[in-house]
Order: structure tokens, then sequence, then C-alpha cells
């Protein structure tokens, strides 16, 4: 499952949370306020937004983006081979 870290009411972190949606990702969004002290589950250093997938680790809205074009690519490659046309019956 992917986790988005995120500043709450940050309009850039809505969109990506809207573009994780659209992609038809599980996640799970944490949201913080100035207030909250940084997540346990991020190492120091690390400044919102943050995306975690696995044990991968993006920064910033940018490289999130990037992160996400690459699985819109691979869920394009997923929907075109996934059909069982390369099953042979004997």
């Amino acid at each position: 499952m992917v986790t988005l870290y995120c500043k709450a009411g940050c309009p850039r972190c809505r969109s990506l949370e809207e573009a994780l949606r659209h992609l038809a990702v599980q996640c799970c969004v944490v949201s913080f306020t100035p207030a909250d002290p940084r997540p346990d589950e991020l190492p120091e250093g690390m400044h919102l937004p943050v995306l975690r997938d696995g044990d991968e680790l993006f920064q910033g809205a940018e490289e999130i983006l990037a992160h996400l074009d690459e699985l819109t690519d691979f869920k394009e490659w997923w929907y075109k081979f996934q059909s069982d046309a390369c099953y042979c019956d004997e």
C-alpha cells in the first residue's frame, strides 16, 4: 500500500491525493498540521509531502508526480498484457 504524508489544507497535497485516486492506487493519506510533530515513520530531515511506496520514499510534489507517472505507465502496460491471450490449450 502507498501512504501519502501531507500538510493539512495544502492545495498541492490535495492535487496529489486526487492524482492517486485517479490512478486507482490503494492509498492511506496522513495529514499533519504545522503544530503536529514530525511523523515517526519518516526519516529526520524529510519535508512534507512525502509518498511511501513500499520501502521507497519520494519527497516533494515533483518527485511524487514523477513516481505516479511511472505507476501510470506500468498500469497501462499491465492492462495491455494482462489478457489470457498468451495461454495456449493443448
